[in-house]
């Protein structure tokens, strides 16, 4: 058994600094995700409201990270009307 590092990247080998930023992305979409999924919408009605094509909507539901930024998301998520707060240790 390992003691995780308490990030699951970090913890499969990557760098330290990826993993961190890694780490960023998944909270970040998996925030999304849930706000979108607590709005029981169709994914055109979501799009409609946060100003982007289906697809990207779609993108978040299949947690497809890869395909956006931090920046990204952080928009995307101040669109859906939530407040993204940054905390450094």
């Amino acid at each position: 058994m390992t003691v995780s590092s308490g990030n699951v990247f970090e913890d499969l080998g990557f760098a330290p600094d990826e993993a961190a930023a890694m780490l960023a992305r998944e909270t970040l979409i998996i925030a999304l995700e849930k706000e979108l999924k607590k709005r029981g919408k169709k994914q055109q009605e979501l799009a409609d409201e946060l100003g982007v094509p289906r697809t990207r909507i779609s993108e978040v539901m299949h947690h497809k990270v890869e395909r956006f930024s931090i920046d990204r998301l952080v928009a995307l998520l101040h669109r859906a009307g939530k407040r993204v707060e940054l905390r450094v240790s």
